[in-house]
């Protein structure tokens, strides 16, 4: 009776016939059972398994290692089958009986002559054969485990290619999931990427279908030499003259309900991500250049003796920038190594992986890549380096890499990037760590470590840039990152400020802060160019491809925008929200609203803390809808969202309040919902301010958007110098304020929750069109440069900045003399 299931195929995993998991202790113990299930209960000689397993011992010790191993199978198996193992002191065996094995069940469908066989060989291949179990210093092992892995992907494949024979023939039976399987263990399989095509066109996707068909040419081509048959070239005639195009029904023409669409947020998420293998080589204009074949995943390394996990996760992150910088990879987010557990699903080509352990002053490294189509390593090597030397051991890893795997690496950057001294780099390597964990107490952690760090290295880069996006955190995400953190969100702004002015080298993270800056304050161009430039140096740097993704849709380049938005989900598949929302943003900027609905189901379905913009998106996009119940919950979210704004607010103003959050916080109107989306185009504008007037039971005032309203710059200095100007109220800031410019641009202000937030006086100047204010914090100096619009009328005006949204009257006229205090 069988008292045992076994996976071998991807990660290798025991459970009983209830689906309980059995723990095995040992990655060698491990091997050895996955050794022994697939001899089928044939008895292997002792000698044999410690020959595969402990090569590096002498026979006596060898075999100790085996009996040890032995006995810890014996005692995991003990209460759930414990008779599976049979041991005698010449053989040991399992006893076929007691187990089930997915390997097995494939072997067995491959060699059924009917479509059910094959597709039950197809759909058994879940991954490469032991794909956790590699043990690189096994040379025999490794040799045994390559041929059991070439052999049962050969049977799912030769298996799947005869389905795709037979659904080239009849794509009504053809299972899509399965032609994508087929493709991912055997991607330039070309009858499997015929029947992709067709499908698609079926779908009444006939561009995507030609695009998929040329991304596959081009592949064969660059890495075959070769083309495709003349059958994929007559597929994609036929498919451009729309022989395979059927009736498609169109989206929210039917009686379905609002509600059932909603409920099926993943298959939304599904829906879109169809078209991320088509933009795997192929990169519009405004993301950049063409990338690499090779996309990257980097698992955080693991940690050995004498080595801290958080230092492992650094050192493989601090590779992974090194890798980009200097071989122009496409490398996956951090984020999707740390929680995309299967490789496959990754969207990745290969996969990178390490181990690190301690030898006395010395780091001992193992990292190896794997190819995920084919499964096999391609590259593996050990390091062995001084432990007070990190940066040295990773650029050896970096430059032999490059050896391995066949890139052209450019010569490291004249001006280094970095002025930590070595015994440094460990407590900084931790705080890389702590900072991509993706929680707020982690990000709190990282800001004390990298504080320690820049006040003792003051001219060291890193660890300011590092602290930008910490405290960028702070000021403009989910409020659990100013309250682990201990700061107010205006203490996080200006944080981020004043490490901006720190720091003198500008690397992709900083350029893509400074460009989600410049887009607060509404400047699409400047946010577009930084955006582009650091993309410049890391062609898939994700943060810089979802803020110019959102830049072009806010602006109405919305083809640009999705295409744009398409590479970053593709490259950030663990954390796509951003990407989503930015597609959401485009197509309902282009009134396609149901595509937007759809978009916006897929960024919740992340799981991610969503930012206010995108509650806000979401609430405009329901009520546009008509679906009123859905629609007001979506802005109470909001609403609720906005509450934990005033945290620690005390520390920010001038006086002590009795109840802060009665002081500095109110509920926002759909009108100043509205602000948090502003679009550049009139129409786009109107049509959110209509969902959300639906959202909130309120009307919204009607207002030129500000690109429409907005003041030249002489008209600036003529209203605003030598006059005083008075703040209203507003849910962002619920405290008095008010503004006197000289003349001479002597500036002075009333009001700490103003538009110089801990601020009495500063500079100002018209620079280029917009009001630039200077003021000097903790010895930095920090500028805003703002947008003046006119709203609501002769005696309405707006500043528009990296804080938000400042309304304001004009006041009298100050003589010049009257600035002087």
């Amino acid at each position: 009776m069988t008292q045992l299931q076994a996976t071998l195929l991807g990660r290798f995993e025991l459970a009983t016939a209830d689906g309980d998991p059995i723990r095995i202790e040992t990655r060698k113990a491990r091997a050895l059972l996955a050794i022994l299930v697939m001899a089928r209960g044939q008895p292997m000689r002792r000698e044999r398994l410690a020959g595969l397993l402990w090569s590096r011992g002498g026979t006596r010790q060898s075999l100790a290692s085996l009996s040890q191993a032995v006995y810890s199978l014996k005692k995991a198996l003990a209460e759930a089958a414990p008779d599976a193992i049979r041991a005698d002191t010449d053989m040991v065996a399992i006893a076929v009986d007691a187990f089930t094995v997915d390997a097995w069940d494939l072997a067995t469908a491959g060699t059924e002559d009917s479509d059910a066989g094959r597709r039950r060989c197809l759909s058994l291949y879940s991954g490469p054969f032991l794909d956790d179990l590699a043990i690189d210093t096994e040379e025999s092992y490794s040799e045994w485990r390559t041929s059991e892995h070439t052999r049962l992907e050969g049977l799912a494949a030769a298996a799947g290619t005869a389905l795709m024979e037979a659904w080239e023939r009849e794509p009504e039976n053809a299972d899509p999931a399965l032609v994508e399987r087929l493709l991912a263990i055997d991607p330039y399989n070309e009858p499997a990427m015929r029947v992709r095509m067709i499908l698609l066109a079926r779908d009444g996707r006939q561009a995507a279908a030609v695009e998929s068909g040329e991304a596959f040419a081009g592949l064969l081509s660059a890495e075959l030499g070769l083309s495709p048959s003349e059958a994929f070239a007559d597929v994609e005639a036929r498919i451009r003259s729309g022989d395979f195009a059927r009736g498609l029904e169109v989206p929210g023409t039917t009686g379905a309900s609002r509600g059932s669409r909603r409920a099926r947020p993943v298959a939304a998420a599904l829906l879109l991500v169809v078209g991320l293998a088509l933009y795997a080589v192929v990169w519009t204009r405004d993301a950049g250049p063409q990338t690499d074949v090779v996309r990257l995943l980097v698992r955080p390394f693991e940690a050995g003796d004498g080595i801290a996990p958080d230092l492992a996760e650094g050192f493989s992150d601090d590779l992974s920038t090194e890798l980009v910088r200097r071989s122009g990879l496409d490398i996956l987010s951090r984020e999707s190594g740390r929680l995309i557990e299967e490789d496959g699903a990754s969207g990745a080509s290969h996969v990178l992986r390490g181990r690190m352990r301690a030898d006395s002053d010395r780091w001992v490294l193992n990292v190896w890549i794997t190819d995920i189509g084919t499964g096999r390593e391609v590259w593996a090597e050990r390091f062995r380096g001084d432990a007070g030397a990190p940066r040295d051991v990773r650029d050896e890893i970096v430059s032999r890499i490059s050896d391995g795997i066949g890139l052209s690496l450019s010569p490291a950057p004249e001006v280094a990037l970095v002025a930590l001294p070595e015994s440094a780099v460990p407590d900084y390597l931790r705080a890389l760590s702590q900072l991509h964990s993706g929680t707020a107490d982690g990000n709190a952690e990282a800001i004390d470590r990298l504080t320690a760090l820049a006040e003792a290295y003051p001219d060291a880069v890193e660890p300011s840039a590092a602290l930008v996006l910490a405290y960028e955190r702070v000021a403009f995400e989910a409020a659990d990152y100013a309250r682990a953190a201990d700061l107010h969100w205006i203490e996080g702004y200006l944080l981020l400020k004043r490490e901006l002015a720190m720091v003198d080298h500008s690397t992709p993270d900083v350029l893509a802060a400074e460009a989600r800056l410049a887009l607060r304050r509404l400047d699409h161009a400047a946010a577009q160019a930084l955006a582009r430039e650091a993309l410049q140096s890391d062609p898939g740097h994700v943060p810089a491809l979802e803020i110019l993704a959102r830049s072009l849709a806010l602006s109405g380049d919305t083809d640009a925008a999705r295409s744009t938005a398409i590479r970053a989900i593709a490259l950030a598949p663990a954390e796509p929200g951003d990407g989503y929302a930015a597609i959401a943003t485009a197509e309902l900027a282009d009134g396609n609203l149901d595509a937007a609905a759809e978009a916006v189901d897929a960024a919740f379905a992340t799981g991610r803390e969503p930012a206010l913009r995108l509650l806000v998106l979401r609430a405009g996009i329901l009520g546009l809808q008509g679906d009123a119940s859905g629609a007001q919950t979506a802005f109470g979210d909001f609403v609720t969202a906005v509450q934990s704004r005033p945290y620690a607010a005390w520390r920010v103003g001038e006086v002590a309040y009795s109840n802060p959050r009665a002081a500095t916080w109110r509920r926002p109107t759909a009108g100043e919902a509205a602000d948090l989306i502003r679009f550049a185009g009139p129409a786009a504008n109107a049509r959110l301010a209509e969902g959300l007037a639906a959202a909130s039971g309120q009307s919204v005032g009607a207002s030129d958007p500000p690109g429409d309203a907005e003041l030249s710059g002489a008209e600036i200095g003529a209203l605003l110098f030598n006059r005083r100007i008075e703040g209203r109220q507003t849910w962002l800031v619920q405290q008095e304020w008010s503004q006197t410019r000289t003349e001479e641009g002597a500036l002075f202000q009333d009001g700490s929750f103003g538009p110089l937030p801990r601020a009495v006086e500063g500079r100002s100047d018209v620079v280029h069109g917009r009001l630039c204010d200077r003021w000097t914090w903790q010895d930095a100096e920090i500028e805003n440069c703002q947008l003046v619009v006119r709203n609501g009328g002769e005696s309405g005006f707006v500043l528009v900045g990296e804080t938000g949204r400042f309304p304001f009257r004009l006041a009298d006229a100050v003589p010049s003399a009257a600035g002087d205090r």
